[in-house]
């Protein structure tokens, strides 16, 4: 058995979260994680911050009573982090007081302006976060992340970190595995076989039903809606077929997905808004984004392909997801393509 870890960067308003921020990493530490993160932020320390979200396996959200010190742009570097790791696509959980009126009055905000951010940026949280779990003594959040972590390994599986030493028995399961595969193809023959009867778990015509936001306007302002989404998975393979020829970073799902529904969007949005005129800012929900990987990578449609020079995962279809966008084209429904860095 592999000796994994997983990194967490840690996202909380500042030094009066810091007993909190003490349980929860003693906590995380004790079931095995690595935890990171900035307690005094500053301009600089920004860019910082996003390298370790970007090498973090998951982002906890500690909220308690306070919105945070803010950047030059009145937004706190707390809602900076979050924002930046949802656009980065990471499993992200969230604890937050249960009822932060009711904690003392030097843990909260004192003015007016600040405590409305606090109250939006928590509602924000609510609305858009899948993992959210309220706490109210130290305790409650103790065991809050025993439990909850613990399944977020279940539900955002990731490839976690192998100890150097222990990379010898990543080697010999290697090798295991290989000399399995040639058993198996000895047993079958390498004779071809038709991919739709090869698929594990979906066909290409089973539909895959998902949540996303998006912006609609009408009438000169703009709604934020959630809207409920059906495509089949030969849909979602063509949205991704063409940008994933070649290895391309992992940020590229969502932003694949998110272009096509940005232009696809508004014959959802005129369900709610009949006059809506455009939609701007689509996203799948994340969770559902995450499903869509695991089953593409499930099914041997894509694979990951190492990593490059700024060690972002790369992925690229493989062999089969390239002989089913040949074989299926796309049927009365327009793609769009995005652009791949090179």
């Amino acid at each position: 058995m592999l000796d994994k870890r997983y990194q967490v960067f840690i996202s909380t308003s500042g030094r009066e979260m810091q007993p909190e921020r003490i349980v929860l990493s003693q906590t995380l530490v004790g079931m095995g994680f690595f935890s990171w993160g900035l307690e005094q932020r500053t301009p600089l320390s920004t860019a910082f911050a996003r390298r370790q979200i970007d090498d973090c396996d998951y982002v906890v959200i500690l909220l308690g009573s306070q919105y945070g010190e803010q950047s030059v742009s009145g937004v706190s570097y707390m809602h900076l982090e979050y924002i930046y790791a949802v656009t980065k696509q990471k499993p992200i959980i969230v604890f937050m007081h249960e009822d932060p009126l009711s904690r003392d009055l030097s843990l909260q905000d004192e003015k007016p302006e600040l405590q409305e951010k606090f109250l939006e940026f928590r509602k924000v949280l609510q609305q858009q976060a899948d993992q959210i779990f309220t706490y109210r003594t130290m305790r409650d959040l103790e065991m809050a992340v025993r439990l909850n972590m613990s399944h977020m390994l279940e539900r955002y599986p990731v490839s976690g970190w192998v100890r150097p030493q222990n990379t010898q028995l990543l080697h010999d399961e290697v090798d295991r595995l290989k000399a399995k595969i040639e058993q198996l193809e000895t047993e079958v023959g390498k004779r071809e076989v038709d991919p739709f009867l090869s698929l594990p778990k979906v066909l290409m015509h089973e539909v895959f039903s998902f949540e996303y936001r998006m912006h609609a306007y009408q009438d000169g302002n703009f709604k934020e809606l959630k809207v409920q989404k059906k495509l089949t998975w030969m849909q979602l393979l063509n949205i991704l077929g063409s940008v994933f020829v070649n290895p391309t970073p992992e940020e590229y799902f969502s932003k694949c997905i998110n272009e096509y529904l940005n232009t696809n969007g508004l014959e959802d949005a005129r369900l709610e808004m009949p006059r809506a005129h455009a939609v701007a800012r689509a996203q799948i929900n994340i969770r559902a984004l995450h499903s869509i990987k695991m089953q593409m990578r499930q099914n041997d449609w894509i694979a990951q392909s190492g990593r490059d020079d700024r060690q972002r995962m790369l992925w690229q279809l493989t062999a089969k997801g390239q002989k089913l966008l040949a074989s299926k084209p796309l049927e009365n429904h327009r793609i769009v393509q995005s652009n791949v860095p090179h």
